[in-house]
């Protein structure tokens, strides 16, 4: 397969089929959307998305809470 063809589901799965290639390119849609949820909350809450360690907190500069500025 040349590199500059992109992969897709019937690469992955030649055995199956056109019913199931539908099947799974769904699944594999819904699984990217919930993952770009879960980045875009993520990075909302001030995580870097780019660390090795997604668990490690880094508030962000633009997110204020909401008692400070009255303070």
């Amino acid at each position: 397969m040349p590199d500059d063809k992109p992969v897709t589901i019937r690469d992955l799965y030649p055995h199956f089929n056109d019913q199931q290639l539908e099947e799974a390119e769904a699944d594999l849609e819904q699984f990217l959307a919930v993952m770009i949820r879960i980045a875009e909350r993520l990075q909302a809450e001030g995580y870097d998305l780019t660390a090795p360690d997604l668990t490690v907190y880094q508030p962000s500069s633009t997110i204020h809470d909401e008692g400070s500025e009255s303070r």
